[in-house]
């Protein structure tokens, strides 16, 4: 595979990784707003099975654990893990958005530093050439 071709395709797993995440994320939290909040404990568990939305959730994580087996294939850890970090920024901008959550300005600059962060990480080679990494010796420790 050319090397265009696996930046565009690790391009897309990272991008759906950061929506689905963005996604379950909102989808969780609107979830939980649909339960009881003074229930006892096992009256809010039947209450979460008991609404299909969490089977939605559900759903979503496992279309993330998926994908996420996809780009860890295509990238070494250290590189997608903080550039998947952006839901970080991208999940309270969009709970603004979507569930009128309050953002103030300290927490902009968090996401503006998040955000540069990622861009830093995202200058750097995603895959460790396979020269340079260490050899595996089949012991622990060694």
């Amino acid at each position: 595979m050319s090397n265009r071709r696996l930046i565009s395709k690790l391009a897309i797993g990272l991008f759906a990784a950061i929506a689905i995440d963005t996604l379950l994320q909102l989808a969780w939290k609107s979830t939980v707003l649909e339960t009881a909040a003074d229930a006892s404990p096992l009256a809010t568990l039947g209450s979460i099975f008991a609404n299909p939305a969490f089977f939605g959730v559900l759903f979503l994580m496992a279309i993330q654990f998926f994908n996420w087996l996809i780009v860890l294939s295509q990238a070494d850890l250290s590189y997608v893990k903080p550039i998947s970090s952006l839901s970080y920024a991208s999940v309270p901008t969009f709970s603004a958005l979507a569930l009128g959550e309050a953002v103030d300005g300290l927490e902009i600059i968090g996401l503006a530093c998040v955000v540069a962060g990622v861009w830093l990480i995202g200058q750097t080679q995603p895959m460790t050439p396979k020269s340079s990494k260490p050899q595996d010796t089949g012991r622990l420790g060694a």
